[in-house]
């Protein structure tokens, strides 16, 4: 198995190598046999762990925590179908999900700083979930499901998924994670903590946030502000102009671009429509 692993290293590094040396609008297309092998490279490190499958999904997870990887196989299949549909969205493959029991080891899986504290996170064609009963901190399975169904990521990073499908990988951080708030609260209600009381106190700039998202010192006003932003295009412009820009980034068409054609606005306007919207007392409409 190590020896599949090394040569799937070698092809997909080949891989990568060549797309390098094409044009952008074709390297975008190239994109998708990125994500296709990189899937395969997961699941080749997880292939030892236990496994359960539904319709749409694949959960893979540690003997011992068959109870949690049911939770998140429920709670996949119970988002799975709006959150597609909203984005008139398919996959024939079932998606992996991996389940890992602590933050370290989350972590570690991408060579992160052990303080950070994601619950989960879309990558490459795979979702990666921390273990419910860790960031949760119930161990009632009736209170645990709640918790999971209403605040977990199980939405937030199939929404991800999505985005990256559809655009090809073509968007900026900022915009994919603004969608993932906004289905999240369309589906759960959860809005991102202290974003009404960060938006009225400073803000960061379209450029910031495309430029430097992961950087930036207020992770939660990057979030917030990201959330905000695309609650800004849907109140003004409807959920149809969200798709219609999501599209135009599949096209290969900067984000820029497919704002000026759909809403009219160049990113300047925009931002500036967008930071005067955002300090209006009603930011969910």
């Amino acid at each position: 198995m190590k020896r599949a692993i090394k040569i799937f290293t070698f092809i997909l590094i080949l891989i990568i190598t060549l797309l390098g040396r094409l044009p952008a609008y074709t390297k975008q297309y190239g994109y998708g046999t990125i994500r296709e092998f990189m899937i395969l490279y997961t699941m080749l490190k997880v292939w030892r762990l236990e496994e359960i499958t539904s319709e749409h999904f694949r959960v893979k997870f540690m003997p011992g925590n068959r109870a949690e990887a049911e939770l998140i196989l429920e709670t996949a299949e119970y988002f799975y179908l709006p959150v597609t549909a909203d984005f008139g969205f398919s996959l024939r493959n079932k998606i992996p999900i991996i389940l890992y029991p602590s933050r370290e080891t989350l972590n570690k899986s991408f060579g992160w700083d052990a303080k950070e504290n994601a619950m989960g996170v879309y990558w490459a064609g795979t979702i990666r979930v921390l273990s419910p009963g860790i960031w949760a901190g119930d161990n009632d399975t009736g209170k645990l499901k709640e918790t999971f169904f209403s605040s977990g990521p199980m939405a937030h990073e199939l929404t991800h998924l999505v985005v990256d499908y559809l655009t090809r990988g073509n968007y900026p951080r900022w915009f994919t994670e603004g969608i993932a708030l906004h289905e999240e609260y369309k589906l759960t209600g959860y809005v991102i903590k202290s974003a009404e009381g960060s938006l009225q106190q400073q803000h960061y700039s379209v450029d910031e946030l495309t430029v430097n998202f992961d950087k930036l010192s207020d992770q939660t006003l990057a979030y917030a502000e990201s959330f905000a932003a695309v609650q800004y295009i849907v109140q003004n412009f409807g959920e149809v102009t969200l798709l219609e820009l999501i599209f135009e980034l599949g096209k290969g068409n900067s984000l820029s671009y497919a704002m000026e054609k759909i809403t009219g606005l160049n990113i300047q306007e925009f931002e500036k429509g967008w930071q005067e919207w955002r300090l209006s007392p009603v930011l969910d409409g």
